[in-house]
């Protein structure tokens, strides 16, 4: 009975744990601890290569540019791509991209993704909107208004943490911050990398172009 208990403290410890995996100090291994091995990778030419070739041949060929993971949550399927700095086995995570198989909404994102939603309860997070594109990884097609959550505490010596929210109303593109509430669609996010500089820039002026909003993931 004492074993059990052991276990089950054992494995509630891994759970919590794994909620502060979502952050830019991630590397490759604690990706793949909390998503598995990745399935596809594109090189630095733009080729596309299954896991098994790429081991056995791509990598004498050219060097990894970012890796694409698969998996489920909540009985939706999720493509996440990630980029490292560089190659090593330890090498940090640059960005990532979340592209579930059909939208969710804001107030969802606890459910689907608990790791991120971590970071929203981070005591330096501040939540913005802007009308200008917030990331260069989104693929799918941007309504002329982002939301954004910025994690005011330096990841990497330099950096701050910022999740790039793509967002949509239902069935149409969201043209006015005020339209944004806790039913606003998620399309696609990405955690990344944001410098001192961009964010004074963007944020700490008079008029910022990164307008401070209300926090809709409670």
């Amino acid at each position: 009975m004492r074993k059990i208990i052991v276990m089950l403290v054992f494995s509630m410890l891994l759970m919590l744990s794994s909620v502060a995996f979502a952050s830019l100090d991630d590397n490759k291994i604690s990706i793949q601890q909390q998503y598995g091995d990745y399935r596809l990778l594109i090189d630095s030419d733009n080729q596309l290569w299954t896991k098994a070739d790429w081991e056995a041949k791509g990598s004498k060929k050219a060097k990894a540019s970012s890796y694409q993971y698969s998996f489920s949550r909540q009985g939706i399927g999720v493509q996440m791509e990630v980029m490292y700095a560089n190659n090593k086995p330890d090498a940090k995570v640059v960005a990532q991209r979340f592209t579930p198989n059909m939208p969710i909404t804001i107030k969802e994102l606890k459910l689907y993704f608990p790791e991120v939603y971590a970071l929203t309860k981070a005591p330096k997070a501040n939540f913005f909107a802007t009308y200008n594109s917030l990331s260069r990884n989104f693929q799918e097609g941007q309504s002329p208004v982002s939301m954004g959550v910025l994690i005011r505490e330096l990841s990497d010596g330099n950096y701050y943490s910022l999740i790039a929210f793509n967002i949509q109303d239902e069935g149409r593109l969201i043209k006015e911050i005020e339209y944004i509430n806790e039913d606003t669609y998620i399309r696609e996010f990405t955690i990344e990398r944001a410098s001192r500089t961009t964010v004074h820039d963007n944020m700490d002026t008079s008029n910022p172009d990164w307008k401070p909003i209300k926090n809709y993931f409670n």
